[in-house]
């Protein structure tokens, strides 16, 4: 995912990497989740969104493999479009405020874990952001993005950092030049309890379109695990720059066979 939220794609990657070295391969899980973001990206209007992700993961010793499919709710001005961020694009769309819904852009990825010891995991991971979201309805740009990225995590006990980097190439809708763009994470987690993980993570991305702001974003959560296989993350998202949310907010309901 980024589900919706950049932090709480890595939130997921990160729990996941973490643990990897504790779970046999070939686990499978599924899971839910909803994201709620509200931000006015430089306009006079405040642009709504609600993100509900259906997640699909496979998971051997070594490699991560992800699928996302959403439901998308956007409603604010035409000229900003939704995708797994909205995007201001002057001088395409109807400025009106519209209220429109349904499928988002499906995304895929796969991880490869290429170094492994208790204390310390890197990963390397390629995604692709296929175009199914409308690009008639504002849902999406209606081009494909890849996406290439390396993450580490070093525990120190009961505490776990990460960061990570990678590179962005964005297809360019009709009329509308989107730049690729450099983005990262870093953060840390700690586990309060056997059952209950918290942390932050500080996202940046930068500028997609020439003359707008990065994305700067700010993301606490906290993980709780239900059952032995089964794990809710909540989080919340500040925003720092025109180009960021707000603010917003989600969980993730993650269940493994």
């Amino acid at each position: 995912m980024k589900v919706h939220c950049m932090a709480a794609a890595l939130l997921i990657a990160a729990s996941a990497s973490v643990t990897a070295a504790d779970e046999p391969g070939g686990r499978f899980s599924l899971g839910v989740g909803a994201d709620y973001s509200t931000g006015k990206y430089g306009r006079s209007e405040s642009t709504d969104v609600t993100y509900v992700p259906v997640m699909a993961r496979y998971e051997t010793d070594r490699w991560l493999f992800k699928l996302t499919v959403p439901y998308v709710s956007i409603s604010g001005p035409g000229t900003v479009v939704g995708g797994d961020r909205p995007i201001v694009v002057d001088g395409a769309g109807n400025a009106q405020r519209r209220t429109v819904s349904g499928l988002g852009d499906v995304v895929t990825s796969a991880g490869y874990t290429a170094y492994s010891t208790s204390a310390l995991t890197l990963d390397v991971t390629g995604k692709v952001k296929f175009a199914t979201a409308s690009e008639s309805d504002g849902l999406g740009t209606g081009k494909n993005d890849y996406s290439l990225q390396a993450d580490a995590y070093r525990s120190f006990g009961a505490f776990t950092a990460f960061a990570g980097a990678g590179y962005r190439w964005y297809g360019d809708p009709a009329g509308i030049d989107l730049r690729d763009v450099v983005f990262g994470s870093v953060g840390g987690t700690y586990k309060v309890t056997p059952t209950v993980t918290a942390g932050a993570a500080f996202d940046y991305r930068g500028a997609i379109v020439a003359g707008r702001d990065p994305i700067v974003e700010l993301s606490p959560f906290v993980s709780v695990k239900i059952t032995n296989n089964t794990k809710v993350q909540l989080y919340a998202v500040r925003g720092f720059t025109d180009a960021s949310v707000d603010w917003g907010g989600g969980l993730v309901l993650i269940h493994t066979y």
